[in-house]
């Protein structure tokens, strides 16, 4: 298997159309071959709308432990319960766009003289609604008319969001998973990813989704 996307969720954190809009965008992806994996933050006190009508190879955990730490205790059992080869980082209000997978699949290796060049990390670009650019920093306004862009470029603390760095399973596990459980720890582990794996870093040109 590609991909493995991990989905944390908790209760009251969104509305289920939101929800049920995220997992439909993961449904019409116009590349197959990946995983869901939905984790929920401690018990359910309602029940999760039914996705079963769209078609997806997903499994849901309810943890039954409420970690309250930004939903990185559940992105870290996905990266060790995860099939695929690379690991796609998606909250249930976010947006996957139908070609995002397939562009990712496509910069996965580069051609160099007649060489395959593989790459272990890429850095894609994503839309931010309610944001706007100040600088190289994005600053939130909630109105949804406001869309942003954020490249990962330079990836750097408060310059990247979790989705938008895909990432081999191996080497996830290389460095523990996900071990930093700081609110900002997406920025602080995405930095030290891509500084010391430079060579195997490929930044793409393709959105892949909507940040909301």
């Amino acid at each position: 298997m590609k991909f493995s996307i991990i989905v944390p969720h908790y209760d009251g954190s969104i509305l289920d159309e939101r929800f049920l809009e995220g997992m439909e965008s993961l449904s019409k992806s116009t590349f197959k071959d990946f995983e869901v994996l939905i984790y929920h933050d401690g018990p359910v006190s309602r029940p999760l709308p039914n996705i079963d009508h769209l078609g997806l190879n997903y499994k849901f955990k309810e943890t039954r432990k409420r970690y309250n730490n930004w939903g990185h205790s559940q992105r870290d059992l996905g990266i060790k319960d995860a099939s695929g080869d690379f690991i796609v980082h998606f909250n249930p209000d976010n947006i996957l766009y139908e070609n995002a997978l397939q562009a990712i699949y496509e910069n996965e290796t580069l051609s160099v003289r007649g060489a395959t060049v593989p790459f272990d990390i890429l850095i894609c670009p994503i839309h931010m609604e309610g944001m706007v650019r100040t600088g190289e920093y994005v600053m939130r306004t909630y109105d949804p008319k406001h869309l942003a862009t954020l490249t990962g470029a330079p990836t750097m603390l408060y310059n990247i969001d979790c989705m938008q760095l895909v990432m081999k399973r191996s080497l996830w596990l290389k460095y523990g998973g996900w071990y930093d459980k700081s609110e900002t720890s997406d920025g602080v582990m995405y930095s030290r990813f891509v500084e010391e794996n430079k060579s195997k870093t490929r930044y793409i040109s393709e959105f892949i989704g909507l940040h909301r």
